[in-house]
């Protein structure tokens, strides 16, 4: 490089000095906005999280109080307090883990969070002395324990709805039996839907199910929607009964009013079999397929039309259709076991309904086949114990009434077996399908009564 184009030294440091200069000044300007802006942006975003917590679709369950003597165990009311979000949240598995899909259906999306408030400053404390200052009433669950001698009872409220449970009758060492018990209370509130489907699959007496549905439809059932999953319920249980007329009646309104619902077409062609109406229910059952091809549990009905016409091999290859898009489904089960029994595969049925009352023990049909499947095999005690458990489940199920009867007159023991024919009669007009069995059992007790004739 030539001297003429060198760089003074003299110049060179002027020019960094300058460029220092104005790094600092830019800095300054940086640090000014930094420091104006980020306290605002700050206090938006703090807000916003607020604002959501506010909105946001959430309920907590406040301590609930307890005697001391729990407390001194180490039961205190935080303790209990998660122990009840534990049955809320055990309460909500026992709906969702219906092997038929209608409640993943009708439930998702729409239950809300719940919570236990944490001590000091947080988003959720910001957000109720926000909603105080608003004037919205607060989403809380609060309540106490009481002793009361050797037991414990748990009462329970909600803002806004005042006391909604006062549960007694638990030993003192029984504090998760009483949580449990009172845990499904909380979701009748809440999430009535839930409710519903809570105490169709958990109380275990269909007679029991159909009472506590239709006065949560007199008293809690205000909305529309809710009322008609109550309903539907309602028609499930007198299926799982065996009452046809019963369920028809329900499910013929609801598809008047939703004829797009395959829930409530297939409710109606499952009455529809039951009354022997086969061919009626065969559109009920191709109508759904149409709206959703996916529909797995259609198969089911459409193989006890099959069945019912006397084509069990076609039968076979229809339920095994269902099973194997849903090899768990206890209906799907039970039906496969009443083809086998009719197949003369009586092994083959056996273990389909025992797997049947894995998935479903309540199921008043699964006990049916198991006492029909002892009978066929002479087994006159283990018939009666299944028949007896079946009209315990549905007291109202004429099938398992008649069952009982014919165990009772193959068993020698004709004032039983007369006893338990009347009963059944007593249920109500009995069903084409039973006639011919009605028919044979009278004129047995008219050979047992009166051998001479």
């Amino acid at each position: 490089m030539s001297e003429e184009q060198k760089t003074p030294p003299a110049e060179e440091a002027t020019g960094k000095k300058g460029l220092i200069s104005r790094l600092v000044k830019l800095w300054t300007k940086v640090q000014a906005v930094l420091f104006t802006v980020m306290p605002v942006i700050i206090g938006v975003v703090l807000i916003g999280l607020v604002i959501r917590e506010v909105n946001q679709d959430s309920i907590e369950v406040a301590p609930i109080q307890v005697p001391g003597r729990l407390a001194s165990t180490g039961l205190t009311a935080e303790v209990v307090a998660l122990r009840l979000l534990d049955q809320i949240a055990a309460a909500e598995r026992v709906v969702t883990s219906e092997r038929v899909v209608r409640p993943h259906v009708e439930l998702i999306g729409q239950k809300p969070d719940f919570t236990v408030p944490i001590a000091g400053i947080s988003l959720r404390s910001l957000a109720d002395i926000t909603r105080n200052l608003l004037g919205i009433p607060p989403r809380r669950v609060s309540g106490e324990i009481i002793q009361e001698e050797d037991t414990i009872r748990l009462r329970l409220r909600i803002a806004g709805h005042g006391q909604i449970a006062d549960i007694g009758g638990f030993g003192i060492n029984q504090v998760d039996a009483l949580l449990a018990a009172g845990a499904p209370e909380v979701w009748r509130i809440i999430f009535p839907k839930l409710y519903a489907w809570h105490v169709a699959q958990t109380l275990g007496v269909e007679t029991e199910v159909r009472e506590r549905l239709s006065r949560m439809l007199l008293l809690d059932a205000k909305d529309p929607d809710v009322q008609r999953t109550v309903r539907a319920l309602i028609g499930r249980s007198f299926l799982r009964s065996g009452q046809g007329q019963d369920a028809y009646a329900i499910f013929d309104a609801l598809v008047a009013s939703h004829p797009k619902d395959d829930a409530y077409l297939y409710g109606r062609g499952r009455a529809h079999t039951l009354l022997g109406q086969l061919d009626a229910a065969m559109e009920d059952f191709e109508r759904v397929r149409q709206l959703d091809p996916a529909a797995f549990w259609v198969h089911t009905g459409i193989a006890q039309v099959i069945r019912t016409r006397g084509e069990f091999a076609k039968a076979l290859e229809e339920i095994d259709k269902g099973l194997t898009m849903r090899p768990d489904d206890p209906t799907a089960l039970t039906e496969k076991g009443e083809i086998m029994l009719r197949l003369g595969r009586s092994q083959e049925a056996l273990k389909l309904v025992q797997d049947a009352l894995a998935h479903d023990a309540f199921s008043p049909g699964a006990h049916f086949l198991l006492g029909r499947l002892s009978l066929a095999q002479y087994n006159f005690r283990a018939a009666q114990e299944a028949l007896t458990e079946a009209t315990r489940r549905a007291p109202t199920f004429m099938d398992a009434r008649l069952g009982l009867a014919e165990v009772f007159l193959l068993s020698g023991r004709p004032a039983e077996a007369e006893a338990n024919l009347r009963l059944a009669l007593s249920l109500g007009p009995v069903p084409p399908r039973l006639e011919g069995q009605v028919a044979r059992l009278r004129g047995a007790f008219k050979e047992v009564l009166d051998p001479v004739n």
